[in-house]
């Protein structure tokens, strides 16, 4: 067949005839670029191990916290961090004072490549709360030409205020986080840490008995809910007893379903009704009269 009748076939068939034309040059071979991301990887891992990275990590930790606090008027608090954890020391004050530089601490943000973000996922507070004006008392001279006579503040007044104070920081607490719970269970999920260590200053700084009552929706049998509510209480406890609470002062109850505060028609009633509650008793375990 001619090649003027090969055309003419290839033509009437549809077909394309392609031609491809080797050459042969400098050039890097592909594999090399392949080591590119893993040089990189070796690099972030690195960066990881080395103790700068820590040191790194710290000190964002702290200026963070440190800055946080300035702006906030807690700068009395000291910082100290290791890693992301990060402790704080000093005279506070009062307990609201207290609470505050901790909450201070825990939104402090720090910039990142991704926008700003917490560097601080732990708090260990160890500040110690000082009676208002105590410092001026130390230090001021007595001054032996005036006696003055202040009437005494009577001590169920003074009860009460203690009480009625102490109370409020803790409802305050407990609005802003809940004490959460695994599910049918009365273990304390970690995320329930920050919250306790909050409650626990406060009640240090309160020289109040208290009870931790516990509290269940109507779901289930009532025997189980009272077991329930009782075990999540004592679980309350002992986590602010870990955290200095004195164990004489702190007491444990369970109510199960038997003091609904909402509806247990209503997904959100059943939400509010399981519920930990404190309720603040007299000093150094005196009743009152």
């Amino acid at each position: 067949m001619s090649e003027h009748s090969q055309e003419q076939g290839l033509e009437s068939t549809g077909q394309t005839r392609r031609y491809i034309r080797r050459v042969d040059g400098p050039g890097w071979a592909f594999y090399p670029f392949g080591l590119i991301p893993a040089l990189g990887l070796f690099l972030i891992t690195l960066f990881a191990l080395f103790p700068f990275a820590s040191f790194w990590v710290e000190q964002v930790a702290k200026e963070s916290s440190q800055s946080a606090l300035r702006q906030g008027g807690e700068d009395w608090a000291n910082v100290s961090a290791s890693g992301q954890w990060v402790t704080l020391q000093g005279d506070a004050p009062s307990s609201a004072r207290a609470v505050n530089a901790v909450s201070l601490v825990r939104n402090a943000a720090a910039p990142t490549f991704f926008g700003a973000a917490r560097p601080v996922t732990r708090i260990i507070d160890q500040t110690q709360i000082i009676a208002a004006g105590a410092a001026e008392t130390d230090t001021a001279a007595p001054d032996t030409n005036v006696v003055t006579e202040e009437p005494p503040v009577p001590a169920a007044t003074e009860t009460a205020s203690n009480v009625a104070t102490c109370d409020e920081s803790l409802r305050s607490l407990l609005r802003q986080s809940q004490l959460k719970f695994a599910s049918n269970s009365s273990r304390i999920q970690s995320q329930s840490g920050p919250l306790l260590d909050q409650l626990a200053l406060t009640l240090r700084s309160c020289d109040l008995d208290v009870t931790v009552e516990g509290h269940t929706d109507a779901t289930g049998s009532a025997t189980r809910n009272i077991e329930l509510s009782l075990a999540r209480a004592q679980a309350i406890r002992d986590a602010l007893v870990i955290r200095g609470v004195p164990a004489e002062r702190i007491d444990a109850e369970g109510f199960g379903a038997n003091r609904p505060i909402a509806s247990n028609a209503t997904r959100e009633g059943r939400e509010q009704n399981r519920r930990i509650e404190f309720n603040l008793g007299s000093p150094n375990g005196e009743d009152d009269e």
